[in-house]
């Protein structure tokens, strides 16, 4: 079985970057997948961008080559929980 991997990411307008907030492998990413089912956040499999994030510290800025997926993961999750801003 592989190493289950797991990222929690954020953008605040007027940032440069979207931010890794934390991340995980294993039991840590269970918990991060926990916490944000239990606060609503829905939880997006895109296992090339784990594994690509593992190798930021939290509250690292996202390098540019992931903005654009991590801008689809945050839009998708943002519309989910009917925000209508990315904040």
């Amino acid at each position: 079985m592989r190493d289950k991997k797991a990222a929690a990411v954020a953008y605040t307008p007027g940032e440069y970057a979207p931010r890794v907030l934390a991340r995980g492998r294993g039991e840590t990413a269970e918990a991060l997948c926990r916490i944000a089912a239990r606060n609503g956040v829905p939880v997006v499999e895109s296992p090339d961008l784990a594994n690509s994030l593992m190798a930021l510290n939290p509250f690292d800025s996202i390098p540019e080559e992931y903005w654009t997926a991590v801008a689809e993961i945050l839009r998708f999750v943002y519309e989910t929980r009917g925000n209508d801003e990315l904040h």
